[in-house]
């Protein structure tokens, strides 16, 4: 009986070695895979941030404009609040336009007509 041990331990340690060479390739293709994948996801993200500095570059005189033209009217815009609030007190059937609209109507009298933060 010690004459078959020795003669089977060769095929199943061959067996073994192939299965984990099979491993070794898997894991190595696998790795491949992941780097090359990575390597597309690194590009897409810097394409696009390319992309989006060069977009930023054309709009940003443009909200600079309309950030100074907001400015520049604030204090109308505080007015007009101010009006439609003295407004909607006077005729409530016009509060339900506020509601729709996002502004709370008043119950009273509005202290300075300043838009809520």
């Amino acid at each position: 009986m010690s004459d078959t041990e020795p003669t089977q331990l060769p095929t199943q340690n061959s067996n073994v070695q192939g299965q984990i060479e099979a491993l070794q390739r898997q894991i190595f293709l696998l790795l491949l895979a992941l780097v090359v994948i990575s390597a597309t996801f690194v590009f897409y993200l810097f394409s696009e941030s390319h992309f989006m500095s060069k977009d930023l570059a054309d709009i940003r005189p443009q909200a600079i404009q309309v950030i100074r033209a907001y400015g520049t009217n604030r204090q109308a815009i505080n007015t007009f609040h101010g009006e439609l609030s003295n407004y909607a007190l006077a005729h409530p059937s016009f509060q339900p336009v506020l509601r729709k609209y996002g502004w709370t109507p008043p119950t009273s009298t509005p202290s300075t007509g300043a838009l809520p933060q």
